[in-house]
């Protein structure tokens, strides 16, 4: 596989999944599918840093890209993920520029950045080499999650981090911002996320958001985004078993 950031840098639409489920099998289960990746969630999800390794290991086992959704800019969980083995990040309620070099830095080595650096981790392949430093600082992608007003204000400056791979969106955040909580569709909402994707295109960064269905997936891949959280691992096996049980009970022979 191409590490995470060239592929993202092809420009080329990336189908990735949240997953709350902190599951090997539910990793397996999205890699069956047919999914490119998977967005582990440790900020909604039950992912614990002690759970990553594992998910990370099936994730790259079924040869899709294991991204974390970490909980925060904190610089110690953004360094755990990566040495977790995580092929990118997605970094939370980005609200100033000053957060976002904080987020970016934690997630590169020296001279980029001020990760710690331990070279006997699962992302070097426990090996102790030297090399590994400069490979993951290549390697590595990291996305800052525009999803407040702050965000948005200071998207300019923000895009304008070195060594930044993108933005992504999360219109959910973004509705309860702009004071239309739950329309992701609201104009307002709609209007802020094509600021967004406009931006990132004169930038050449890439740009994500969470797609609750391939409607919407397939609406913002047109206005140019790349990167879609193609739902939640939850909500896809909702809608899987209610149509199995709504096959059921309308079966006769299975009928009291």
């Amino acid at each position: 596989m191409l590490a995470l950031r060239d592929r993202l840098a092809q420009g080329k639409p990336l189908l990735a999944p949240f997953s709350i489920i902190a599951a090997i099998e539910m990793v397996e289960l999205i890699g069956h599918a047919g999914f490119d990746g998977v967005i582990l969630d440790t900020e909604h999800g039950a992912h614990g840093s002690e759970s990553l390794g594992s998910l990370i290991l099936a994730a790259r086992a079924v040869s899709i890209y294991p991204i974390v959704r970490v909980r925060s800019s904190e610089p110690t969980g953004i360094a755990a993920a990566l040495d977790a083995g995580a092929a990118g990040i997605i970094v939370p309620q980005i609200g100033s520029a000053e957060e976002a070099l904080r987020a970016v830095r934690a997630a590169r080595f020296a001279p980029q950045g001020s990760r710690g650096a331990n070279p006997f981790v699962r992302a070097a392949d426990y090996s102790g080499s030297s090399e590994w430093f400069a490979q993951a600082n290549r390697d590595v992608a990291v996305l800052l999650m525009i999803e407040g007003e702050g965000g948005v204000r200071d998207l300019p400056q923000i895009l304008e981090t070195p060594n930044l791979d993108g933005v992504f969106l999360g219109p959910m955040d973004l509705s309860h911002a702009l004071g239309v909580p739950g329309e992701m569709g609201h104009p307002k909402v709609v209007a802020a996320i094509e600021r967004v994707i406009e931006a990132c295109r004169s930038k050449a960064m890439t740009t994500g958001i969470f797609a609750g269905s391939p409607e919407a997936g397939r609406r913002w891949i047109e206005r140019g985004v790349t990167l879609i959280g193609a739902g939640v691992d939850t909500a896809h096996l909702l809608a899987a078993l209610r149509s199995a049980a709504s096959a059921f009970a309308t079966d006769q022979k299975f009928r009291p």
